[in-house]
């Protein structure tokens, strides 16, 4: 959905609020305040509710018309129809609709046309066309038609010189030279109006649009600003890329503009727009197959996950004995609230894809349980498992609900809101296609305050697709400023960033001599991306948040105890690393390091790092470090007793690149028992008690003698003392009194000119 400019009552509106779907095909002039548009919305609303008065002729249902057409084709006024005239879908007696047929298009298009139809435009089996009233049946009882229905309607996903310049690094790539040369990149969005104003205003250079398209008949700057806005956050971000923009309205348009878009040698294709009922969650609908086109093809594409995580639900419900279905016990209804005058549209799909075998309807109450519209579309197995409803309403309370007019056995049902929150709601598979696609790569959105740690907007629809995959992909920056809106919110302003980013290094590659394919181009967003949310991927983030850099941070670890890298068990080891922040780079560093199975480590030094994590896996995070900046910390952890001699590789990243320097850990045998032994009394030991430590060798010159705890933490070192025995009074490293508990011991001895090591042993402390 657009957040900052709409239509509604065919006026175009600028606002703050995204309280209105987004229709290609108004052509009116922009209100300019709430006050007007709130009188111009209460008059119009006064006029088609007045124009509701009287005796209606319901139509009976058709297998192969939707319900809405098969109203306007009856010539009753209702909301439906009402909505049909204000988006421009019908025109007097005419109407606009999509066919899906089966055999060529052309020999249909002869006969349609001898029927009094206007074909408009073909893709694949779909055919779009002005149906004339009085034959609108007819045309739908030829045998080459399969279905009549009104054309899938694209969702602008997001409103609201950007941040993200600076605080995505593209500056730096600037700095270096990299401005997106020799990248095409498609923006393929509902409208560009305002383009000229942007262009005059100069922030976007006319010499970088070199195609322009429109595919909806009604112009290129029209349909709103929401492609604008897009196009400029990618400008900014990749002032040299080429940019190609293609005006759609229907799924028929984004199919020829795909087309012709693949002939220019577009690289990207950045789409922030959701399509509803088009499938049922799996990346397997019209839409998401035009997309898997333009990748096969060796496009990025890129898409907004979009807006809806508090306007969905999903589930299986109990089908009432009535018919009407509970999304939950006891709870029948979906409740919505609108603010101000403004179309509600509802999408409600069934998992029957692509044909329906059971039948739902659904229907728009008011606050007083008046029925406002509903949708009963007839599926005996010619229509798709859809149900839609666009109506203009009044500021008020509604109710969604859901009634089974046959439906056998439970199947789980999907509603989108598309302009409204909805309570209850399901955050969880909120992604409208084409961005659930396994191919596509899309976008979450994180706001410009909360960049740095996060949490995810609350919008953001999530994953995981319907089939169960990770989505989105990542998780990228929204809030920023813009031409078009004060701030940009939503996942549109998100994917225009990821996508900008993708033309940077993609101009990059081409300029060292390089060819970088788009699955090594997500290998990097995914490498270089900063975790957020639950450890790994998840279906909130996806791989973690958007982070680039110009050139790879640097690492290097050495051993330093010991200098060789092997060690016998009982033995420690201890390591340093360096890292560095690219001299090019500010930002987050996030350095991993994983040790063989069994180890454990104990940090030593963290560096300053605003987060860490000790054990098999060691974290340490710096939430910003600055160009050229470096760290060093060390951490060791302790070979234990029994452990299999053999070469171990360390295996450590920084911002997901791997580290330099020592990595290989070879591990000695195990010294025999009978090589030196370490009696330990009292064994156990109570608290307030000392332990004495006895080497049985009259030779020992010195002993020294160390004592984890079962996690591999140091907690005693009495460095060489004379003699072979050494008193312990419990103490740890910084004068506290151990806890009860079991600890492992070693000790070495000097024989002469010798040091020999003892086998590992165990001690109980009680309190």
């Amino acid at each position: 959905m657009i957040l900052g400019e709409e239509r509604a009552f065919g006026i175009e509106f600028r606002g703050d609020e995204d309280l209105f779907r987004a229709f290609p095909y108004n052509k009116l002039n922009a209100m300019k305040t709430l006050v007007v548009r709130t009188l111009v919305g209460l008059v119009l609303l006064a006029g088609w509710l007045s124009g509701l008065a009287g005796p209606s002729r319901v139509p009976s249902p058709h297998p192969k018309v939707e319900w809405a057409l098969l109203q306007w084709a009856s010539g009753m006024p209702t909301p439906l129809t009402a909505s049909l005239a204000l988006s421009g879908l019908a025109q007097g007696d005419r109407v606009f609709a999509v066919l899906e047929i089966q055999g060529e298009s052309a020999a249909l298009a002869a006969e349609l046309s001898s029927l009094g139809a206007a074909v408009v435009d073909t893709y694949g089996s779909l055919l779009k066309a002005w149906l004339p009233r009085d034959r609108l049946l007819a045309i739908a009882e030829l045998p080459e038609v399969g279905y009549v229905r009104l054309p899938y309607l694209p969702t602008p996903l997001g409103r609201l010189e950007s941040e993200g310049v600076t605080v995505l690094g593209a500056s730096l790539f600037h700095a270096k030279g990299i401005l997106g040369q020799g990248v095409r990149v498609a923006v393929i969005d509902v409208g560009f109006s305002s383009l000229t104003q942007a262009i005059h205003a100069g922030e976007i250079q006319p010499e970088a649009i070199v195609w322009r398209r429109d595919y909806t008949g009604s112009g290129l700057e029209s349909g709103g600003s929401h492609g604008t806005a897009v196009a400029q956050i990618v400008h900014n971000l990749a002032p040299s890329a080429e940019l190609f923009l293609a005006r759609i309205g229907d799924e028929v348009g984004l199919g020829r503009a795909v087309s012709d878009l693949l002939a220019e040698g577009v690289d990207i294709i950045v789409h922030a727009v959701g399509w509803a009922n088009t499938e049922f969650g799996d990346g397997r609908g019209i839409v998401s197959e035009i997309a898997r086109r333009a990748v096969q093809n060796g496009v990025l594409w890129v898409n907004a996950a979009g807006n809806h995580a508090q306007r969905h639900w999903l589930g299986t419900p109990r089908i009432l004995p009535n018919g009407w279905v509970e999304f939950a016990p006891g709870v029948s209804e979906l409740t919505l609230r609108v603010e101000i005058p403004g179309l509600v549209q509802i999408a409600l799909a069934w998992d029957e894809w692509p044909r329906a075998s059971s039948d739902f309807d659904l229907f728009l109450f008011d606050a007083q349980g008046e029925l406002v519209v509903s949708s009963e579309n007839l599926q005996v197995g010619y229509a798709p498992p859809t149900e839609f409803l666009s109506v203009l309403v009044a500021p008020g309370r509604y109710t969604i609900r859901v009634r089974a007019k046959y439906a056998p056995v439970p199947v789980p049902l999907e509603i989108f809101s598309l302009s409204h929150d909805l309570s209850p709601c399901v955050p969880q598979s909120s992604i409208l296609p084409p961005g659930n696609a396994e191919e596509v790569f899309t976008v979450g959105a994180v706001n410009l305050g909360n960049w740095l740690s996060g949490p995810q907007a609350p919008y953001s629809s999530q994953g995981p697709t319907r089939d169960g995959r990770l989505k989105p992909d990542i998780a990228g920056l929204d809030g920023t400023r813009n031409f078009v809106y004060p701030q940009f919110f939503g996942t549109s302003a998100a994917v225009a960033h990821v996508a900008g980013m993708a033309a940077l290094l993609l101009s990059q590659a081409r300029q060292r001599g390089e060819n970088l394919g788009i699955d090594e181009l997500k290998e990097l967003f995914v490498r270089w991306a900063v975790d957020f949310g639950d450890p790994g991927p998840d279906p909130v983030y996806g791989y973690g948040r958007l982070n680039v850099f110009v050139e790879p941070a640097w690492g290097e670890r050495r051993f330093l105890r010991p200098q060789n890298g092997a060690a016998r068990p009982g033995e420690e080891v201890e390591v340093e690393i360096t890292v560095r922040m690219p001299s090019t780079q500010m930002g987050m560093l996030e350095l991993r390091e994983i040790l063989p199975r069994g180890l454990s480590g104990a940090i030593l030094d963290r560096g300053g790092a605003d987060e860490i994590q000790e054990g098999k896996e060691l974290l340490w995070r710096w939430h910003l470090l600055f160009p050229g900046e470096s760290r060093t910390v060390r951490y060791r952890f302790l070979i234990p007793s029994g452990f299999s001699s053999g070469t171990y590789t360390l295996t450590g990243t920084v911002n997901r690149d791997p580290l330099r320097g020592d990595s290989t850990l070879r591990v000695e045998p195990d010294p025999s028992p009978g090589q030196l032994q370490v009696r330990c009394a009292p064994n156990p030991v109570r608290t307030g008690e000392t332990v004495e430590f006895a080497v049985l060798e009259s030779e020992a010159a010195q002993i020294r003698v160390y004592v984890y705890d079962l996690s591999g933490r140091l907690v005693h070192d009495s460095g060489w003392q004379p003699g072979p025995t050494h008193q312990w009074n419990l103490q740890d490293l910084q004068g506290r009194i151990v806890a009860s508990g079991v600890y492992l011991f070693w000790a070495e001895v000097k024989m002469g000119e010798k040091i020999v090591r003892s086998g590992l042993g165990r001690l109980l402390v009680l309190r």
